[in-house]
Parts: structure tokens; C-alpha cells; sequence
């Protein structure tokens, strides 16, 4: 499946980059979220290219409970620093991904 300009891609499974980069961004997901996760396990993702990128990423943060996140990777000339732009709560594995 091609990326529409200004659209997500396909979804993909998590891998290590997606790992590394909600590792990263954890302490504010639950600073967002006003708790802690003792479970934060990436699961899949799309990607939306835009001035640098967001990540649309799906995480289990319990048995049958995962968060959805949008974390947003600035341009290189910017320092790729990342961000949390926001979640969803309350979803599960079956849920899609989509663009929030």
C-alpha cells in the first residue's frame, strides 16, 4: 500500500527503532496518563511524514489494555528530538490504528 501525501502508511509491527523511541518517550505517556505502566510493550505502528514525524503507535500496557500514541520526531536540523503529542486510552489489541 503506497503513503498518501500527508497520510498514514501501512501498519507495521513494532520494531527496534519503534521500541527505542517509546522507551523514550515513557516517563511523559505516564505523566500524560497520571500513572505508572509496569507493562509498556510496543505492538505495531504508522507513520505520517510531515515536518519531520509522527508516529502513530500502539502499546499494551496490560493483559488485555493497550494506549495509543502519537509521538512526533522533529527534523535532523532540528535535533530528531522526540515528543509526546497525545494518546488514547481504553483501547485494545483489536483496535486500529488511526490517525488522532
Amino acid at each position: 500500500m503506497a503513503m498518501m501525501c500527508g497520510g498514514t502508511g501501512a501498519v507495521k509491527p513494532a520494531d527496534n527503532e519503534i521500541k527505542e523511541i517509546c522507551a523514550q518517550v515513557k516517563g511523559a505517556v505516564e505523566d500524560h496518563a497520571k500513572k505508572s505502566y509496569s507493562v509498556f510493550e510496543p505492538h505495531s505502528y504508522k507513520t505520517q511524514v510531515v515536518a519531520g514525524t509522527n508516529y502513530f503507535v500502539k502499546v499494551k500496557v496490560d493483559d488485555d489494555s493497550h494506549v495509543h500514541l502519537r509521538v512526533h520526531k522533529s527534523l535532523p536540523h532540528a535535533g530528531s528530538a522526540l515528543s509526546l503529542h497525545s494518546m488514547q486510552h481504553d483501547k485494545t489489541e483489536a483496535c486500529p490504528i488511526e490517525h488522532f
